[in-house]
């Protein structure tokens, strides 16, 4: 029975010796500042200026401002995949939202920024709803659907659809009501036809009285418009490049005058100073373009320096008005004088595309696309976000490397060129924009630090023909170039402490499976070996430069993991079997002693998907632990390492909010360690237990 006992002990220290030692160590939550703004309400009573936030992960923000600090109060996700316009009863605290694309209509409590009610209208599910209009005095929205045009008429006691009206046209682009006199103004086009249409109809029996062709020049669109009650005079201003504002007479209905706004394109938002005998548009440049309406002329234009001018509201004594922007700014605008009382800028990080470690200073520079290109700067001792840079190059980049020796971060557009973006560390500052070789695309980096050498792939659409170029840090200086021709590059791999380079190839000549690496030496970029991989379908190669082997993930219902022998360029004979699939990336810490490969991959028990890292012994190429997360947590990955330390950075850069999370590796005894403990441990109670 002792020596049962002995041995259920000893087995169960050893499994506890080789349990998964990966851990989510820290995380990181980026603000998540405005991504898209679409339209904005005032609750002057209470001092609010609230606006809708539909983000590109199809989620529907709402946001809560001091109107005269511009704080943010509030901010939640109200549960609408897709809300982008909607009207204020500010009497009852309440929000009506439709939904884009879809039929339903959403009440939400201002007091509690939560979805209260919805209903499902009598429209198609593909249809978008483009304007709400209320009556506040009557309790009745009015609902205006996109294409087919459709106007539902919504009862708010009940919170009920009470009747719906088709209007002819294709599309619905804007409406204005005229609640004194009981009459919607809803503007249609009919694409591709330069015209627009303006309906009338009577809101006590829900019927079009009357309607107005309008000729419009170019791909126009009536947006935004406001009524001036004393002169019976519509002014609309249209989505298109120049802005014109057509003046409408209500009493007949007819046109009277159109005015071009040259220098500013697309109207998103319109408001009116009956009083003062003004009325303001708001232009994608960000202008707001003053209108005199005595003798309908612009009188001023003014930009509030806003990446974009996406809604604007405008309290009742028209002497505020409010901008939002898709990026991040709220501006305070005092009017007439059209001066800037107050603003807040915020920055939304989305859209990751450069994960980058100096593992020296404990730093991680994150390269996100939006605003032009944001670096975020984190302090990875701290777990915190420290500086933020607006590169304001609107580039498709995807590749980054750091130069820690001469202290610059070099970013690489993929354009038709090879560009590269040198950005200072010491002061965290865009340094220059240069363009190294013309007409090549750039398809992979990689930076050699002992060389202080930079390594492109890139690519003649031309031809197809791909090459490898050196260029020299920090001068940026292009060396030599290596062409490489009728062949796929998928990978660079340096070894600059053996002297070699290399390429993951994928041959379209060849017949089945066609993958080779070449070994090419770094002082001259020659050919020097090359191994044909024909039985394996590679993916998520990692280079062991101590162990001197390339370990790969080979598709085969399931993934091998496999290494291959750098000295004699040979696979090894101890591929083993992962029962995972979807392979996403590989990497190596601890310096080279351990290979981890993650993958996203289903669980036939829950039906759901989950992620899977598998820790391997880089010397043995033996399976250590694995670890799963639920994918959850992980909506898209950016993923990095810090070779020095036992750490590793996964960013989730689509999740709401914006999450960098960072991983523990606690390297396990290795396997010879681990019998020899277990050993230790059962003598160690054999000794203990010959004692009584």
């Amino acid at each position: 029975m002792n020596i049962a006992l002995l041995f259920f002990i000893s087995i169960t220290c050893f499994f506890f010796l080789v349990q998964s030692q990966v851990s989510i160590s820290n995380s990181l939550n980026f603000p998540i500042g405005i991504d898209s703004s679409y339209a904005s309400f005032l609750d002057e009573d209470e001092g609010f200026l609230y606006f809708l936030d539909q983000r590109s992960t199809d989620e529907t923000y709402l946001w809560k401002y001091d109107m005269n600090t511009l704080d943010i109060l509030n901010y939640t996700d109200i549960g609408i995949s897709n809300g982008r316009y909607g009207a204020i009863d500010t009497v009852n605290k309440l929000l009506y939202v439709g939904s884009y694309p879809g039929a339903q209509f959403f009440k939400i409590d201002l007091n509690t920024m939560q979805v209260v009610d919805n209903i499902t209208l009598s429209v198609s599910s593909y249809s978008n709803a483009i304007k709400v209009e209320i009556d506040t005095l009557n309790q009745k929205a009015y609902v205006g659907y996109q294409t087919p045009i459709c106007i539902v008429k919504v009862d708010l006691a009940s919170f009920t659809e009470e009747s719906n009206l088709t209007l002819s046209n294709d599309f619905m682009t804007g409406s204005v009501i005229d609640v004194d006199n009981g009459i919607l103004y809803a503007a249609t086009d009919s694409n591709p036809v330069n015209d627009a249409t303006i309906h009338k109809i009577d809101l006590s029996t829900f019927a079009q009285v009357d309607s107005l062709l309008v000729n419009l020049t170019g791909m126009a669109r009536l947006n935004y418009g406001v009524i001036d009650n004393s002169t019976q005079m519509m002014y609309f201003g249209t989505y298109q490049n120049p802005i014109n504002i057509v003046k409408i007479n209500l009493a007949d209905l007819t046109s009277v005058g159109s005015k071009t706004i040259y220098g500013q394109r697309y109207c998103y938002g319109a408001g009116i100073d009956e009083t003062n005998g003004l009325a303001y548009f708001l232009s994608e440049n960000g202008n707001i373009n003053k209108l005199s309406l005595a003798t309908f002329t612009i009188t001023e234009s003014k930009n509030f320096n806003t990446t974009s001018g996406d809604s604007m509201v405008l309290d009742s004594s028209a002497e505020n008005a409010y901008i939002t922007s898709d990026l991040a700014q709220v501006v305070h605008v005092n009017l007439p004088a059209l001066t800037e009382a107050n603003r807040s800028d915020s920055i939304v990080y989305t859209e990751a595309r450069v994960i980058s470690i100096d593992s020296t200073n404990k730093i991680a520079y994150i390269y996100f696309k939006n605003l032009g290109g944001i670096i975020a700067k984190i302090d990875l001792q701290s777990f915190s976000l420290i500086d933020y840079l607006i590169i304001g190059l609107y580039e498709n980049i995807q590749f980054g490397e750091l130069d820690l020796t001469n202290g610059f971060m070099y970013l690489f557009p993929q354009n038709d060129d090879i560009t590269i973006i040198k950005i200072r560390l010491s002061n965290f500052s865009f340094e220059e924009f240069v363009t190294v070789v013309s007409d090549l695309y750039v398809r992979e980096t990689s930076f050699d630090q002992q060389n202080q050498i930079i390594y492109i792939l890139s690519q003649d659409f031309s031809n197809g023909d791909y090459y490898l170029h050196r260029i020299s840090s920090p001068d940026l200086q292009i060396i030599d170039s290596l062409l490489l021709s009728d062949i796929n590059v998928y990978g660079v791999y340096v070894d600059s402490p053996h002297g070699y380079l290399y390429l993951l190839i994928y041959d379209y000549a060849e017949v089945g499976s066609k993958y080779f690496i070449y070994k090419i030496e770094l002082t001259n970029l020659s050919i020097i070996d090359e191994v044909n991989l024909t039985q394996y379908n590679i993916r998520a190669p990692v280079l062991d430069k101590t162990h001197q082997f390339i370990y790969f993930g080979d598709y085969n219902d399931y993934y091998l993991i496999c290494r291959l022998n750098l000295a004699n360029m040979q696979v090894m004979n101890d591929c083993w079997n992962t029962s995972f699939d979807n392979l996403y990336d590989s990497f190596m810490i601890s310096n080279d002693a351990w290979v981890y490969f993650y993958f996203d991959y289903c669980n036939p028990s829950s039906g759901g998907y989950e992620i899977a890292l598998l820790q391997i012994e880089a010397s043995s190429n033996q399976l250590i632990s694995s670890t799963v997360f639920n994918q959850d947590l992980f909506e898209s990955y950016l993923y990095a390492s810090d070779p020095s330390t036992n750490y590793g950075y996964l960013l989730d850069y689509y999740s709401t909010p914006v999450t960098l999370y960072q991983f523990s590796f606690t390297s396990p005894p290795s396997s010879s360690q681990q019998i020899l403990f277990s050993f230790l441990i059962f003598g160690m109670m054999i000794l203990i237990l010959g004692l009584f």
